[in-house]
């Protein structure tokens, strides 16, 4: 889905999020994070981007180079870049789970589906960032090692989850993550909005 659709798809989500947004929140429980014990919370986090990071350096370990050479033209855009990503994947997601609350019987099974399949995607994305942020920080002390950047990454995401309450955490893990991701995010905007402008030229 390009950039450009993605805009004009946000007036139809709030549409939908007014008549369907109760069945759809209805899904989440956010009493999960809070029943855990700060130690508990940076363990259960630091295993999850490590894990999901791994997994991004074994199948697209040169988006990290990239990401990071990205980060490196426009460090100060970063972050923004990487909340228009987040909220990209947002609109999509709960796109998705919107429309499909709006069936009948089984729709809140496809809702819970959904929202499984997004949460992945976003712990991922967010394993990502903290992946990069992390082999970003051994390029400047040293030399570019993405394996040693994903433990310092893991690290960094557990510390949060420790010293910090929940609401805190997922606030500072989303930033520290939004710089992580930006510089992805800003190829993947620059490139939509570039085929779309040498489309619209022809």
């Amino acid at each position: 889905m390009g950039f450009d659709a993605v805009v004009s798809a946000m007036p139809t989500v709030a549409g939908l999020m007014t008549n369907v947004g109760p069945p759809v929140v209805g899904q989440l429980d956010s009493g999960v994070a809070t029943e855990l014990s700060g130690p508990l919370r940076g363990l259960v986090s630091f295993v999850l981007v490590l894990v999901a990071g791994a997994l991004v350096l074994r199948m697209r370990r040169n988006y990290v180079n990239e990401s990071i050479d990205a980060i490196s033209d426009s460090p100060a855009m970063a972050v923004f870049y990487g909340i228009a990503g987040y909220v990209i994947v947002g609109i999509v997601g709960l796109y998705g789970a919107t429309t499909l609350a709006r069936l009948s019987v089984a729709g809140g099974v496809f809702v819970r589906v959904a929202i499984l399949i997004s949460s992945a995607f976003v712990l991922v994305l967010t394993s990502f960032g903290f992946l990069v942020v992390g082999t970003l920080l051994t390029d400047i002390f040293g030399s570019r090692r993405p394996t040693y950047g994903l433990l310092i990454g893991a690290f960094l995401s557990a510390v949060s989850w420790i010293l910090l309450s929940p609401a805190g955490s997922i606030v500072s893990s989303l930033a520290i993550a939004a710089f992580g991701i930006g510089g992805s995010a800003r190829i993947w905007i620059h490139s939509e909005r570039t085929v779309e402008t040498e489309l619209d030229g022809r």
